[in-house]
């Protein structure tokens, strides 16, 4: 209970004082233009967000609010697979998966921060309670109830309005009833594909969305977001980051209970049996593709979350190792402290003479906005923008606004709001970091002039630099043409 408490104090900590991570800024900006669905992912965690900030204003508690609610969401999954996996131990049991999960690294702030995954974990692990019921009183009685299963295809639909990877749970259903003599009889019954029909019908949205946006979604994830072609060779580099990066973030220690799912075992009632099976292929699939994806380009770790969050939860049912969680969970309260420390004041890698602009991005809006701000009305200047989705998606968040410009040549939602090019004739100013793309921000006006370069200090680290230029008449580019999968690389 004490290492829950302690952990419990971290992730309210971490939510309230770190700072806002870019891509929230980026997913902010998609609430406050409400449409069908956007470039990256689906539209449901927009959509929160866009309701939490007009309920609460744009801070960092309406910025976040979505995410505790969904917190509490999964902590009562997590009670209610306790309560039937472990009714003669539920509450010791209940608190060591809590412990477990939230001593995680990427699963503690996953579901702190307001990147699509909160939610989407929170409808998976729902989902997987609702189908885990119903097939196991399927497996005892074929005339059960269904409204459980209906349950299970509503919230599995709304996770894959939230991200793309609950397909994942979904094929793994399909897998389950497939292979299993127990529920093959579904297949003989309407109720079923109807569920099926449900759960489709839930992201309709997606398909509205890229059906009129010539399937530009689908076409992100399966190819342009890769350096290489499939079956063009094997990307060494990515493959390794993923394979290292998910076991650390993720907690090595926890490398054992993954592999030991698959381990062959006998369970005592069929809704333990039957929820271990979908854990499993959902696992297998998952992971899977997604390592055959990273010997392509590259494939974020914390995209494996789901396969680890099912896992946690079926974990005590077969692991005998009380040292292996305890080594989990005090090796990672380290990480944990490190991130805290890292995204609140100043990232710790500059305590021992290395930077890391990926995290420093994250600071030092506090002095640009205010100079952008300054510059906005000494000039008689409304248009501003970044030189990257990011940056533009943080000027928007920290100015307030949602018509910001994204002057850079990679394509992001920016390009199906039309807010890459000011309009014609026109001045703006460009917000510059290490990872802008300044060449093709150049292209955009006729002339550029830097006005200020900020160097960026926390407690005496030099951490990045920004600039602030002035882009006078505008002359607007095709980007159809002009537009490329990937960011330059950062720079100094």
């Amino acid at each position: 209970m004490f290492f829950v408490a302690v952990l419990l104090a971290l992730k309210l900590g971490f939510a309230l004082f770190t700072k806002v991570a870019a891509d929230e800024a980026y997913y902010w900006l998609w609430g406050q233009h409400f449409d069908w669905s956007y470039f990256d992912h689906p539209p449901l965690n927009a959509w929160f967000l866009g309701l939490s900030d007009a309920v609460f204003g744009t801070n960092v508690v309406g910025l976040r609010f979505p995410a505790f609610l969904t917190f509490i969401g999964t902590l009562y999954v997590m009670w209610l697979f306790a309560k039937r996996l472990f009714p003669q131990n539920s509450k010791q049991s209940f608190l060591v998966i809590v412990m477990v999960f939230l001593a995680s690294p990427t699963l503690f702030v996953w579901t702190t921060i307001v990147y699509h995954d909160h939610l989407m974990l929170f409808l998976c692990l729902a989902a997987t309670y609702c189908f885990t019921d119903y097939f196991a009183r399927f497996a005892a009685d074929e005339n059960t109830d269904v409204k459980m299963l209906y349950l299970a295809a509503l919230l599995l639909g709304l996770a894959g309005l939230t991200k793309y990877a609950a397909a994942f749970l979904g094929i793994s259903v399909a897998l389950v009833v497939i292979l299993s003599t127990q529920l093959r009889p579904l297949l003989l019954r309407p109720h079923i594909y109807l569920a099926g029909l449900l759960t489709f019908a839930c992201m309709s949205p997606v398909l509205v969305w890229n059906l009129q946006n010539d399937w530009a979604s689908f076409q992100l994830h399966f190819s342009d977001r890769y350096e290489l072609k499939a079956f063009q060779g094997i990307n060494a580099a990515t493959f390794a980051r993923y394979l290292f990066s998910t076991a650390l973030y993720f907690g090595v220690f926890l490398l054992v209970p993954l592999v030991g799912i698959f381990w062959p075992r006998r369970y005592e009632t069929d809704f333990a049996k039957l929820g271990v099976r979908l854990a499993q292929i959902t696992i297998l699939t998952s992971m899977g593709i997604f390592v055959v994806f990273a010997a392509r380009g590259t494939v974020h770790w914390y995209w494996s979350d789901l396969a680890y969050a099912l896992m946690i939860l079926f974990m005590l049912l077969y692991l005998r190792w009380a040292w292996l969680i305890w080594a989990h969970v005090l090796t990672s309260l380290v990480i944990i402290l490190y991130g805290v420390v890292t995204y609140a004041l100043v990232p710790a890698e500059y305590y021992f003479g290395a930077g890391n602009l990926e995290v420093g991005r994250m600071y030092g809006w506090g002095q640009v906005v205010p100079k952008v701000e300054e510059y906005q009305e000494e000039l008689g200047i409304s248009n501003v923008g970044g030189t990257l989705y990011v940056s533009a998606g943080q000027l928007a968040y920290y100015l307030d606004r949602k018509d910001i410009f994204d002057f850079a040549a990679k394509e992001s939602q920016f390009n199906f709001w039309d807010q890459k090019n000011v309009p014609a004739g026109e001045d703006g100013l460009v917000v510059h970091d290490p990872f802008g793309d300044l060449e093709t921000a150049k292209k955009r006006f006729e002339k550029l002039t830097l006005l200020e370069r900020l160097d960026i200090n926390l407690l005496g680290f030099y951490v990045l630099w920004y600039e602030i230029y002035l882009g006078e008449n505008s002359t607007p580019i095709d980007d159809e043409i002009e537009k490329v999968p990937h960011a330059p690389k950062a720079k100094l």
